[in-house]
């Protein structure tokens, strides 16, 4: 075929491809302009609502890129607060731990830059939240429950009538729950031990502070017990603070198992059994644990507690109102136990003697530190605590190493 001829028969072929690559061309660009921002009448709305799905599609990293693109591009949009709230949501939804910190710093900043929003309640409550699903065992670090606490108690306190008041108060009473079974734990190490003075101290201070306590009931027991025991030069017994102690017990535990020999110990001190609190029994005979959600997670029955030991969520089935609302104002630990104590002095010819004071006795302003929580015991120290009748003697000496376990089977 001539070469012309062949040229001229391409001609229509070549202007169709160009027609069709023209028009594909405009439809791509016609695509895109519908995305530009620049020809948007609202860009800041196109910008949020693409970090909605991002958020939505577990792409935080792009979201918060998009929110903080509005906020440094738009100052003044009306997507503003909304903009900050998504990047507190987007850390929170993403739920790793060092994005919870950064949730609960974010939720903090809406707060004190938006004070007046109508999501500011709702900021509040996963503020606190964001410390509430880091909870740890009570014999664990409780810097998480701690701070929970007082995040729900400003919820409580500054929005008291917000859609979020009532789980907020619940989850109160779980949380400090928590922080009350570590004090008890601690209370009843000194307990075991015949450490009367910082066992009393633990325990005066968790029964006042944690009126919800699901061993409050026993606290009050083991108080009793304590201020009945007597150590010459240490610790004097209190048959009047002991008969107090079982007295509340009868009076705001009714059905406690322990509200029967508490009665006995009254009668035996020569005090009146006082009558329940007609409330508190009503209380008490309707109470049912008010976190079901814990509950269900961690699993109920034998295989429930079986895999609850491995795991490190704590165990807040137990949690409920006993005697009311949770206290909303952290108290300042007692510093002295309320019964007298014996503090040792120096005598004259050189001896030492022992002066035996009370609490009003000491100057004002006086200090005695009890053991903090974790802290060992003198006995744990391997230092002796004098028996009954004995007095320690700074001249006495050391007491005998024991035996290893190989020594005593080859004594040589």
């Amino acid at each position: 075929m001539h070469p012309k001829k062949m040229n001229m028969r391409c001609i229509p072929v070549l202007l169709l491809a160009g027609l069709a690559l023209v028009a594909t061309s405009g439809c791509h660009r016609h695509k895109h302009a519908d995305l530009d921002l620049a020809d948007s009448a609202e860009p800041d709305k196109i910008l949020y609502e693409r970090s909605l799905e991002d958020i939505k599609n577990k792409r935080f990293d792009v979201a918060r890129l998009t929110l903080q693109t509005l906020l440094n591009t738009y100052p003044d949009s009306e997507y503003l607060p909304d903009a900050k709230l998504g990047i507190a949501d987007s850390y929170y939804q993403e739920g790793a731990a060092g994005a919870l910190t950064s949730a609960e710093v974010e939720y903090k900043d809406f707060i004190t830059f938006f004070p007046n929003h109508p999501q500011v309640a709702f900021a509040q409550y996963r503020a606190a939240m964001a410390n509430y699903r880091r909870l740890e065992k009570p014999d664990r670090d409780r810097t998480y429950a701690r701070r929970a606490e007082r995040e729900l108690q400003l919820l409580l306190l500054n929005y008291p009538d917000s859609e979020y008041a009532g789980e907020g108060e619940r989850k109160l009473i779980a949380v400090q729950e928590i922080l009350a079974e570590g004090e008890f734990r601690v209370a009843n190490f000194y307990f075991k031990r015949e450490t009367w003075r910082a066992a009393a101290a633990r325990l005066v201070d968790l029964i006042d502070r944690y009126p919800n306590h699901s061993k409050r009931d026993q606290s009050l027991w083991m108080l009793g017990q304590a201020y009945e025991k007597e150590i010459p030069g240490f610790w004097i017994s209190n048959p009047k603070k002991a008969a107090e102690a079982y007295a509340r017990l009868v009076r705001e535990h009714p059905t406690s198992e322990y509200a029967e020999p508490a009665k006995t110990e009254l009668a035996r001190l020569g005090q009146s059994v006082p009558e329940p609190d007609p409330v508190l029994l009503a209380r008490a005979q309707t109470v049912v644990p008010v976190n079901e959600e814990m509950e269900d997670r961690q699993g109920r029955g034998l295989l429930g507690r079986l895999f609850g030991m491995f795991s490190g969520r704590p165990d807040i089935s137990n949690a409920a109102a006993r005697l009311g609302p949770p206290p909303l104002e952290s108290q300042e630990p007692q510093k002295l136990p309320p019964p007298p104590f014996a503090i040792r002095g120096q005598g004259g010819g050189g001896g030492s003697s022992v002066a035996v004071q009370t609490v009003e006795d000491l100057p004002s302003g006086t200090v005695v530190k009890t053991p903090e929580a974790g802290e060992e015991p003198p006995e744990a120290k391997g230092e002796e605590k004098p028996t009954s009748g004995e007095q320690a003697s700074p001249n006495a000496p050391p007491p005998p190493k024991k035996k290893s376990f190989w020594r005593k089977i080859i004594p040589w």
